[in-house]
């Protein structure tokens, strides 16, 4: 299994004046995390080998999206087989 770190930059953004942001909310798969405060960076362990999607997007305190939703994959290899060491002859 394998782990993967993905570290988001942001850009300053208003909301109106009654809007209380939670942070960002990073998905990979089926696993996510929302992350409160910078520097943005989410670690996701045990993660299998193949395609992952990636999501990111900010979210107010009901969880519910403040903008777009930026999108992206990761693929992660098969990990190589072991050599075979032949007896010295």
């Amino acid at each position: 299994m394998n782990t993967v770190v993905i570290a988001l930059v942001t850009q300053e953004k208003s909301f109106p004046a009654d809007t209380v942001s939670s942070g960002i909310k990073v998905t990979l798969g089926d696993s996510s995390q929302t992350l409160a405060a910078a520097p943005y960076v989410a670690t996701f362990e045990n993660v299998g080998a193949g395609e992952h999607a990636i999501t990111a997007v900010a979210v107010d305190a009901n969880g519910a999206n403040l903008g777009d939703v930026i999108t992206g994959s990761v693929t992660i290899a098969e990990p190589a087989p072991a050599p075979v060491v032949e007896p010295a002859q």
